[in-house]
């Protein structure tokens, strides 16, 4: 399946369907002169005989959120411009999330930028992979350099997603929640009933796709997060928290950050989640739970005050629920904010 951005410009094609990585790169890297690979060492360790045995002397980095950081980024784009890399040559990125926000960022950087194609290899970087966002972390926190750096494609080839361990299908099949739940009631619903006694990746193709038009729908009204795109958010502020304190997979803690921003809805809008149903779905499925009730409030809203979204000082930019459906961007008094995490980790 083919799914077409619809900006005004510069538009691109996301490709996603198994076993389509050859054919599709080969129609965009005979268009440039020099080719170089980005690649996670452990996609490059799994598939280096089989489908990826036809690229010679990629860039091997390192695998996962390590990479996201100024030194080894650096390395790489020292390689690239020792290798002799030009305005018109491509950068191919093969990988997870992290792979692919820090290759997009080099892309956006050498020479000024150059083209790149995000070949996601991860349930997670289903997500990651749309909408141009590239970034890498800081000692201050999780993402807080980047750019937003458009690819030329995404090759979304779903058979990298058969040798993802269960830590990765557990963080992935967070945003593929989250993205369900952004659609509608009755798209989560589908999705929970799907997922009731195990979560399979062969079960999951048509949530990937729709969560992919969901994220590109949005992204398109809303490229620099100044409205719409900051839904995508939900159950972020106090992930992107957890993630850096607890170094626990991305999504995992996305589905912490999602009861947190439903017990907040409940709080401050009346809105009716049932938060034990879906503490006890996660609970089941393996998600670390019980983090929310040994965090330490005061830690969490120090890092959550980092994040880039917030514009005012002593309040927290928050996505809540307004009613069962629809989202709104809250600001919450820090004061407050602590009080209700603090209720919520004394009911866990």
């Amino acid at each position: 399946m083919d799914i077409s951005t619809a900006y005004k410009d510069n538009n691109y094609k996301i490709h996603v369907a198994r076993n389509i990585l050859g054919n599709k790169l080969n129609t965009y890297t005979e268009q440039y002169e020099s080719v170089y690979y980005i690649i996670d060492e452990n996609v490059y360790d799994i598939y280096k005989e089989t489908k990826l045995s036809f690229i010679k002397s990629p860039l091997v980095v390192t695998g996962g959120e390590p990479f996201k950081y100024v030194s080894p980024l650096m390395h790489t784009v020292e390689e690239l411009l020792a290798s002799g890399i030009k305005r018109n040559s491509l950068i191919v990125v093969i990988g997870g999330g992290a792979t692919g926000d820090a290759g997009g960022f080099i892309a956006s950087m050498v020479l000024r930028g150059v083209d790149y194609i995000h070949v996601p290899t991860t349930l997670l970087a289903h997500d990651s992979a749309i909408g141009g966002k590239t970034a890498i972390n800081s000692r201050h926190g999780k993402n807080l350099i980047g750019a937003f750096y458009r690819p030329k494609a995404v090759i979304y080839d779903l058979e990298f997603l058969d040798s993802l361990p269960s830590a990765e299908i557990l963080s992935g099949f967070g945003e593929v929640f989250k993205h369900a739940m952004i659609h509608s009631p009755e798209t989560l619903e589908e999705l929970l009933t799907v997922t009731e006694g195990s979560i399979d990746v062969q079960n999951l193709t048509p949530f990937i796709i729709k969560g992919i038009e969901t994220k590109m729908k949005i992204v398109i009204e809303d490229e620099h997060e100044s409205g719409s795109r900051k839904f995508l958010n939900l159950g972020h502020t106090l992930a992107h928290a957890v993630e850096y304190k607890y170094k626990i997979p991305h999504g995992q803690a996305v589905m912490l950050g999602i009861i947190a921003a439903l017990y907040i809805s409940n709080e401050l809008n009346d809105t009716a989640f049932d938060i034990d149903v879906y503490m006890s779905y996660m609970e089941n499925h393996g998600y670390p739970v019980l983090l929310l009730k040994e965090m330490d409030i005061a830690e969490m809203i120090s890092l959550m005050q980092k994040d880039k979204k917030n514009h005012r000082n002593d309040y927290i930019s928050y996505v809540l629920f307004k009613d069962q459906s629809t989202l709104a961007v809250s600001d919450i008094k820090v004061s407050e904010l602590k009080n209700i995490l603090t209720a919520l980790k004394e009911r866990i």
